[in-house]
């Protein structure tokens, strides 16, 4: 059985840990920010310490109640989980739910240093992760565009122009008239910086009526 001064730390230390991972989370305008790692970390070791002291008090499993948990944080990370067309997101987020209640449940069972790791890893991976994702950004790589316009070749000459003002190559390029409009498909190598400032210029443009990646 747990005993008073045990609860009250381990409850500490899952809101201390909640909380760096959710100011993270907050920082970086996530679904799941600061508040709902806190609640899900504290939630955690709640429902784990209750699950120890329950088999105390009448017997059974001590992991009954905790390992609902497992199943049940999985309701909250679904619902982080968005699709559009063939993109998903939230994935991360969902992931980030399921840590944080494992690491809650870790200080439930008073089991410190495996939630000190597991967060201090949690949120090197998250530092390391976005560094990475910023070197790439710089590196280019082949990518298919499509672009609908007005049928005007000037139009499409800007296109070009400003591929080729900020470094991407046009490795081919097909262009066909429907509903009224040009259809451009390309192959282009560029970053994904590059691609992303070329997008910001092109799409402001009244001519262009669709730029899809």
């Amino acid at each position: 059985m747990i005993l008073f001064n045990d609860i009250l730390l381990r409850i500490l230390v899952s809101f201390l840990l909640g909380c760096l991972i959710g100011l993270e989370r907050q920082y970086h305008d996530k679904p799941a920010g600061f508040a709902t790692n806190t609640l899900i970390c504290l939630g955690a070791t709640v429902l784990t310490m209750l699950s120890i002291n329950s088999a105390a008090w009448f017997g059974g499993d001590a992991a009954r109640i905790a390992a609902q948990i497992v199943a049940g944080v999985g309701f909250l990370g679904a619902g982080s989980i968005l699709r559009d067309g063939n993109k998903i997101s939230g994935l991360t987020t969902a992931a980030g739910i399921w840590l944080v209640a494992a690491v809650g449940m870790a200080v439930g069972y008073g089991a410190f240093d495996i939630a000190f790791v597991a967060t201090a890893a949690a949120l090197l991976l998250q530092l390391v992760r976005r560094k990475l994702m910023t070197s790439f950004d710089h590196v280019k790589v082949y990518d298919s565009i499509t672009i609908k316009c007005d049928p005007k070749w000037t139009v499409v000459e800007t296109i070009n122009a400003t591929i080729s003002k900020y470094g991407g190559e046009i490795l081919k390029q097909e262009v066909h008239k429907d509903g009224g409009l040009f259809v451009i498909k390309m192959i282009t190598n560029m970053s994904e910086k590059t691609f992303k400032t070329i997008f910001r210029e092109l799409v402001i443009l009244d001519e262009i009526k669709a730029l899809d990646k």
